[in-house]
């Protein structure tokens, strides 16, 4: 098991507040057999998350050093979930965020309550700049539609499923649009989206919950595990074919 998506970094945003609770979390994981697990501390602007890229390496390096005090067997990699905005292009250029493990792959989230209207633009001068968009639990905005993100997945944009919103977590709604997206073939990686001790998200059986929704192994290794490597590897990942809407309902009556 890979996780693409945590907030395990500790004190620099609202994910674990100390080394110990970032240990804590890390050995849970380790429990439940994950054997790597990207961090990916928010930027934030407006609420102030706004850690730049030396101020997250010294942290993760000090979590990496406690990390092999302990002969804890995980992998850790450092990214970025920045929330999107029009200054996203300086905050590259001065180094305050960061790509997935230094890949081509970088975490964008949307707002949860409104649209961008500089969106389209912004992805498409990212691509353009051979970087490949992902978006995180898509399920939880509340003003985008499937269709929204099927226009992104043909630009070539990647979505990522939060793991608790299969369980409630989030709402009826977001989780019937999580299922619907994963049936459509809309959805390339699963995430903890971890924050704190005692979530228990690693202890999910997410293999075999996927499982009884796609019935199709190969796809669900691909999304809890393989994807994730071939963003920790910088290569390529190619999305199955979207299923159109009327498709899909026809085949979900099946």
């Amino acid at each position: 098991m890979r996780d693409i998506h945590s907030h395990i970094l500790y004190a620099i945003d609202d994910g674990a507040l100390d080394i110990d609770e970032s240990i804590e979390i890390i050995k849970e994981a380790i429990k439940n057999n994950y054997t790597d697990i990207i961090l990916t501390p928010h930027y934030r602007k407006r609420q102030k998350y706004v850690a730049n890229n030396t101020k997250k390496k010294q942290i993760f390096n000090k979590l990496q050093e406690e990390v092999q005090k302990q002969n804890l067997e995980i992998n850790l990699y450092l990214g970025n979930e920045i929330t999107v905005d029009e200054d996203l292009f300086y905050y590259l250029k001065t180094k305050q965020i960061l790509s997935m493990n230094n890949s081509r792959y970088m975490m964008l989230e949307l707002p949860f309550n409104g649209r961008l209207k500089y969106l389209d633009e912004l992805l498409d001068e990212l691509l353009e700049n051979e970087y490949i968009p992902i978006i995180p639990h898509p399920e939880r905005y509340n003003d985008y539609k499937e269709e929204d993100f099927v226009h992104m997945i043909k630009k070539g944009v990647l979505f990522q499923g939060n793991i608790e919103t299969l369980y409630g977590t989030y709402g009826n709604k977001s989780k019937k649009v999580l299922i619907n997206m994963l049936k459509r073939h809309m959805i390339h990686f699963m995430g903890s989206d971890i924050h704190r001790m005692g979530q228990k998200i690693y202890a999910r059986d997410i293999e075999k919950k996927l499982c009884d929704i796609l019935n199709d192994k190969n796809m669900v290794l691909d999304i809890i595990s393989e994807n994730t490597l071939k963003v920790i590897n910088n290569e390529v990942i190619k999305p199955y074919q979207v299923l159109e809407e009327k498709r899909f309902k026809l085949f979900s009556r099946m």
